[in-house]
């Protein structure tokens, strides 16, 4: 069952956040990488869950939403910081969707852990694997 949530909440999370950062964005396109990163989580979600449709790659999973938890935590807490100015802090919808996000990341990440923790002999099946196969 962890499974299936952790997949099925990337690609949700996935279609979500890109359409979220483009209407976000439009019109008012921040730093390059402060945006690049955003959808660099949608891809990496998006390729785990097609990697993971037989169960296997669990690890990509997990992974991809390491990735997303880490990028939601420091978004939050680099804007949270009081000495920001409050001209470049985000409005508080904004503020409230970063929470949101980081909530849903943290969903994904326990449940993609306890599917690769649940996954008997992962590590044995993947290092008798021949290489390309």
């Amino acid at each position: 069952m962890p499974f299936f949530v952790s997949r099925y909440l990337a690609l949700l999370f996935a279609v979500g956040l890109a359409i979220g950062e483009t209407i976000i964005s439009w019109g008012n396109w921040q730093f390059a990488p402060l945006w690049i990163v955003d959808y660099v989580m949608v891809v990496w979600l998006l390729y785990a869950y097609y990697k993971t449709r037989q169960s296997e790659y669990r690890h990509t999973l997990l992974a991809a939403w390491a990735f997303t938890l880490g990028v939601f935590y420091m978004d939050l807490f680099v804007y949270a910081d009081p000495q920001v100015p409050a001209n470049v802090r985000p409005a508080p919808v904004v503020m409230a969707l970063i929470v949101l996000c980081l909530v849903i990341s943290l969903i994904g990440f326990v449940s993609a852990l306890l599917a690769t923790r649940a996954q008997p002999g992962a590590a044995a099946k993947q290092a008798a694997r021949p290489p390309g196969g």
